[in-house]
């Protein structure tokens, strides 16, 4: 179990909720989490770590309340526990040299662990970028400490923002349409790209086989060989 620590709506149905006493992952990594004793619905949902605070020992996901899950953990207050099974998934890689990192929507949460890592594994190195949101901005400023640009685009495409003619790595995490998009900008450019996919997951760890995606070698599962994978592997399951 982990305790809520803090629980607050940050925009509209935007939830940013820290806890203590979980394993510290790293960025890109999830977690299946639940309220302790709800039958309905019985299964965690998986959050994206949105940063870790080592030296606290705790983690903070940033979620959205679209359904009976999250609206629960909506409810929950500072002092509480909640099921936190995890740290799951493979997490981004950190490559050499520039960054540059593009989240749309929910899909921005764990950019931000993304820049911190980046930036603390090479101080030197140049770390762009991009946010998209439909209507609301949120987490803008906590990528100012990490990043060199922060680029904002609220209502428009944010791929479209993007220069992917830079000698750097592209690391994408967002809707489908944004995913779609920054592959296709990839191929034109060449780039080299990392997308998080989302899927429906029910156990979080490969066993029920529930958020199979089609790649170039076979079949593979988003939760447990995911979800980040390159671009040019998952093209057909974007």
């Amino acid at each position: 179990m982990a305790i809520i620590k803090s629980n607050s709506e940050i925009a509209s149905a935007i939830w940013r909720m820290t806890v203590s006493g979980t394993p510290l992952g790293r960025a890109g990594q999830f977690f299946m989490l639940r309220v302790p004793g709800a039958l309905d619905p019985l299964l965690g949902r998986p959050i994206s770590i949105c940063e870790i605070d080592a030296e606290l020992g705790e983690t903070t996901f940033v979620y959205q309340t679209v359904g009976r899950g999250t609206a629960q953990f909506a409810r929950l207050l500072p002092g509480q526990e909640i099921e936190a099974q995890g740290p799951y998934g493979n997490g981004f890689p950190l490559k050499a040299g520039r960054a540059v990192l593009i989240g749309g929507g929910i899909g921005t949460a764990p950019m931000l662990q993304l820049a911190k890592e980046l930036h603390a594994s090479d101080p030197t190195r140049m770390i762009d970028v991009y946010l998209g949101f439909r209507e609301e901005a949120y987490l803008e400023k906590s990528f100012e400490q990490y990043a060199d640009s922060v680029t904002r685009n609220i209502g428009g495409y944010v791929v479209n923002d993007v220069d992917f003619s830079l000698d750097a790595t592209y690391y994408a995490c967002g809707p489908a349409p944004m995913l779609r998009a920054a592959a296709s900008a990839a191929d034109e450019a060449s780039a080299n790209l990392f997308v998080s996919l989302e899927k429906h997951m029910a156990c979080g760890v490969g066993a029920c086989l529930g958020c199979t995606c089609q790649t170039e070698h076979g079949r593979k599962r988003v939760c447990k060989d995911g979800p980040v994978f390159d671009y040019r592997e998952v093209r057909d399951a974007i």
